[in-house]
Formats: C-alpha cells, structure tokens, sequence
C-alpha cells in the first residue's frame, strides 16, 4: 500500500506519547513494505536523515505560534476546542490537498483528534484517524480530580472536544484510539472503531536479570503532561510521608523531561528524593530501582513508562486510572491501589518481599512479550488498513448497484 501519514507533530525524535506511537508505526509500515508519505507541522529542525529511513517523501509544515494563537481566540468565538484551533493552518490544508491531488494513496492516516478538521481535504480517498488517547476522558477526569479555577476552562474544552471525537468517529471510514477504556468513551458498538495499543521495544528496555539490593523508588515521565505532575505532586505530599512512617532509608528518582520550579521547589529539603530531569539512558535509572511507582490519578490512554518498566523487570505499582487501558491482573503482573494508605502501605511490603517481587516482574515481562509487541501491533493496523479499503470498496459498489 501507498499510504499518506499526517501527524501534528513531527514524530522524531520520539519524545511524548503520540510521537512515540507515529515512530514505530512508520518504522513498522515501513519494514511490512508499504511506501509512506509522511505531513507533519514543524517548529524545529528537520531530522530529514531519520525520517527518510522510513518516509519515501517527507512534507514539513512551518508551524507559527503567532498565527495558533489567533487561530485559538478565533475559535473560541466560535465554540471549538481551543488546542483543534490552535493547530489549524492553511498551509497544511493546503499541503494535504495538493498531496492526495498529485498521488494515488490506497488510504490516509491521520493522527490525533486536532488533524480532523482536514477532513475534507482527503474523504475521497479511504481514510482513518488514529485519536490515540480520548481527550475529553483525560480532561474531565481532570477537572474531578480536584476544584480548580481552571476547572471551568477544562469544562468547556471537554465538551468541546467530546463533540468533535464523536463527529470525527462518523466522519472517517475508520477509527483507532489506544485502548477500550478510551473507544468506550466516545463509541461502543461501531465496527468501524477499533483499539490498537502502543507496544514496547523488548529489546531496547531488555530485561534485567536481577533485582539491586538497594531500596530505590523510580517515577519516569515527561514533566510536561499534566496528569504526570498531578500524580507526582500528590506522592509526595500525600503519599511519601506515610512511607517514611514505616521505613526511613529509600531513594525516590523523579526521571523526566521538564520538571517545573515547583516541583525542585518541593522537593529540595528533602534528600532522598532526586529530580534528574531528562537524562541519556532511562534504562540506567530503571535498571537501578527496586520498584516503579506510577500514581497517576488523571490522564487517560496507555501509559508507556509502565510498559517500559514491566518491559526491564521492575516492578510495578500503579492506580486503576493507569493499569485499566493496560489490563494486567492486580497482584499477578502490577499491583495497583487507589487509596493513598493503601499506596504507602504497598510500597513498605513489596520493598520488604523479595519472593513477591520477583514474581510480579517475572509475569510482567511475560505479559507485555505476549500483548506489546511492536510488530503483531503493526500487523493490526495494516489489517485495520485492509478492512478499511475493504468495506469502503463495498460500500461503493452497493451504491453503483442501486443506482
């Protein structure tokens, strides 16, 4: 197949989550043997050398911030999601068109709800939208989290945006989004909408062999998404001081791109929690933890620091918010608890339980070797791809038969 890929971010290097999923979706495309045209917005340079490895043509998109920020004011007035219109452009309309105009594209992927209003730049041809997350999950389960003055903004951009998924679900001949949890929130019956996850490279966070002796808790996470920083802040206010109850001598890592001032303001007084910020080798830090703490209480979709983690041997210890889209069994593959107590309380007896450890990341390891893999995931989406032109091609024909 020739396939025109278009994402809002270029997806090299593979920093945030949608990037991550775009990269080894092209990558794989690419190694089944499709030939890919890839769009993308820019607002750095260009790394044409990766890109080419796995792109045939590569259309950049100049993105200008002045001209977002009017694009979102606009679209205030007029009711829409404010990071849909943030993101509009006229030149990437424009870049589309001309691409599905001056080539034969057997199907267009496109990526994340704010790539929908080019819709109609490319419904002649089959089509699918990847929504990765449910924006409008991520956001309303934010705004319960806790009262906020922002809370009303968060209200209206939830509704906004639900909206916009719902219409984008029947727009487009076919509909992906990173798991169940999330398809549920917009639509349950279409056959037209699937969940396709994110998957891990095995190879790359290979697993380690044995445990260290040491008593080291590890966050890994982009300081930049808000679900992260909620779910960190809240461990250490809340959760962190009825561990030291218990046990005295551990290490918290907060391993990440972005931590903000607030939270090296909070944590400087205390020394056995150390902000790295972004660092070279995530897997150095993974593979000097005992445990890998993730106590998200917002966010939605698959979180790949935790599939990262299971993926070296770490164990984990998450929330339901986090482990539901994934589907380990509690106590089996991950442990998760909800209530802070019960947090804290996991933490001191899993540092303590050697035997229950080693058994969790064990099945971990099994678990995301027979659910996470890269290359059966891929596999998926281009079957997703060939359903797609299949029932489109169908429903052609009907209509051609009754005229």
């Amino acid at each position: 197949m020739r396939i025109l890929f278009i994402t809002p971010r270029i997806p090299f290097p593979p920093r945030k989550g949608d990037q991550l999923r775009a990269y080894h979706q092209l990558k794989g495309l690419s190694e089944l043997g499709h030939e890919i045209h890839l769009i993308s917005y820019s607002d750095q340079p260009v790394p044409a050398k990766e890109i080419s490895s796995f792109c045939s043509k590569f259309f950049p998109v100049n993105f200008k911030k002045m001209s977002a920020v009017k694009n979102m004011l606009v679209g205030m007035a007029a009711n829409n999601p404010l990071q849909v219109s943030y993101y509009l452009s006229e030149e990437f309309r424009k870049t589309i068109k001309e691409a599905v105009q001056t080539c034969h594209y057997d199907i267009v992927h496109t990526q994340l709800v704010r790539t929908s209003p080019y819709f109609n730049e490319l419904k002649a041809l089959p089509n699918v939208i990847d929504f990765v997350d449910s924006i409008s999950l991520n956001l309303t389960r934010r705004k319960a989290f806790k009262k906020s003055i922002i809370n009303p903004f968060l209200t209206y951009e939830a509704k906004a945006i639900q909206r916009l998924e719902k219409k984008a679900v029947q727009d487009f001949d076919g509909s992906i989004f990173i798991s169940n949890v999330d398809k549920n929130n917009v639509e349950r019956r279409s056959t037209t909408v699937t969940s396709i996850s994110n998957g891990v490279d095995l190879n790359y966070f290979h697993y380690q062999h044995q445990l260290p002796a040491n008593r080291n808790l590890i966050f890994v996470g982009n300081m930049s998404y808000e679900p992260n920083r909620h779910g960190v802040h809240h461990f250490i206010e809340h959760i962190y001081p009825l561990i030291k109850q218990k046990i005295a001598d551990f290490t918290f890592y907060i391993v990440g791109r972005e931590p903000t001032k607030e939270l090296i303001h909070l944590c400087k007084d205390k020394k056995d929690i150390i902000v790295t910020g972004e660092v070279d080798d995530i897997r150095e830090y993974l593979h000097q933890s005992k445990l890998f703490v993730c106590p998200l209480k917002t966010g939605a979709g698959v979180q790949n620091k935790v599939l990262e983690a299971m993926s070296a041997g770490v164990p984990v210890l998450t929330t339901s918010i986090v482990n539901d889209p994934i589907g380990a069994v509690n106590s089996k593959s991950v442990i998760v608890r909800d209530n802070d107590q019960a947090f804290a309380d996991a933490v001191v007896n899993l540092l303590a339980d050697t035997d229950k450890l080693e058994e969790l990341r064990n099945n971990a390891r099994a678990f995301v070797e027979e659910n996470y893999h890269w290359d059966s995931l891929n596999k998926k989406l281009e079957q997703f791809y060939l359903d797609t032109i299949s029932r489109r091609n169908s429903e052609f024909d009907k209509r051609v038969i009754n005229g």
